[in-house]
């Protein structure tokens, strides 16, 4: 039977780490965009703002409709990227169909980008790729706002305690918030990285890549895409997707069936989810730092 990686520990941790910070800096306040309403969404900002009560930071709930043009979305963004009081900004996927990630992005003041997901910054992580956790991040000038999915998902590989030269991996979904970033931080540590997406599903490969995975991530928000039976016997599954079938949660991955094969995995809720939302508010005390010199 797998090892459940409960993420309570590491998140517990990263809050007392968080407060430190926060005690030492002028009150922060983070603006989360959502543009028309998505379950998934919903429930991070939901986190977002619990987290942003419990620690003291001010919270703008910025709701867009799903109509907006991209013009005055534009008008919106920079707005809050002139607006002196808000510290940090958060652009909530899903966008509007045709819009282009990086252009989105592109938008955001990158000084004020708590994702990571500005080119710009981007950009630095694909040079550098160095991932800084509490309490090194908070002392290095090197320390890099990194997509809080990311740094969950090294949180808790880091948790196994495994070594990763060699190992082969393969990631279910090619956003450049999760799959991009991963592939190229796993492929630095030398581990052989397969991406999958929805090509390799229509295709009929899904199952032949998830069987290879010495270590398995799902980004996709299908609930049950990935069978029990398909997990290699000892595989790491992190599962970061997320879905609703009538009042449950539930992840990418069939948990049941798949923590019968695995050596360690992820449950949905109470695994990367919370953890991604508490990392959101370590990138914003970073940004703080970052304009207190």
């Amino acid at each position: 039977m797998a090892k459940i990686l409960d993420s309570k520990i590491i998140c517990d941790d990263l809050e007392k780490d968080i407060k430190k910070q926060l005690a030492l800096l002028p009150k922060l306040s983070l603006a989360s965009v959502a543009i028309g309403k998505s379950y998934s969404s919903e429930l991070y900002c939901l986190n977002q703002k619990r987290i942003a009560d419990n620690l003291g930071v001010k919270y703008y709930s910025v709701n867009l409709k799903a109509n907006i043009s991209f013009d005055r979305f534009k008008k919106e963004i920079c707005a809050l990227n002139n607006d002196r009081d808000i510290t940090g900004i958060i652009i909530n996927k899903p966008f509007p169909q045709g819009w282009e990630d990086g252009l989105v992005f592109s938008l955001l003041d990158a000084g004020k980008d708590v994702e990571g997901a500005h080119p710009l910054n981007l950009g630095k992580f694909f040079i550098k790729s160095e991932v800084y956790f509490p309490p090194e991040s908070f002392r290095s000038p090197f320390a890099l706002c990194i997509s809080p999915t990311v740094l969950s998902v090294i949180s808790l590989l880091n948790k196994c305690k495994i070594d990763l030269y060699g190992r082969k991996a393969t990631i279910v979904g090619f956003s450049s918030l999760i799959g991009k970033p991963l592939a190229f931080w796993l492929a630095n540590k030398l581990v052989t990285v397969n991406i999958a997406h929805i090509a390799t599903f229509e295709s009929g490969y899904l199952a032949f890549y998830v069987k290879e995975a010495e270590i398995l991530i799902s980004a996709v928000g299908k609930p049950h895409l990935i069978r029990g039976e398909w997990i290699k016997k000892g595989a790491i599954v992190i599962d970061v997707g997320t879905g609703k079938r009538g009042n449950k949660l539930i992840g990418d991955v069939d948990f049941e069936g798949a923590s019968k094969r695995a050596s360690a995995i992820t449950p949905v809720p109470g695994g990367v989810g919370k953890l991604t939302a508490m990392f959101l508010f370590h990138n914003l005390v970073l940004t703080a730092k970052r304009k207190e010199g």
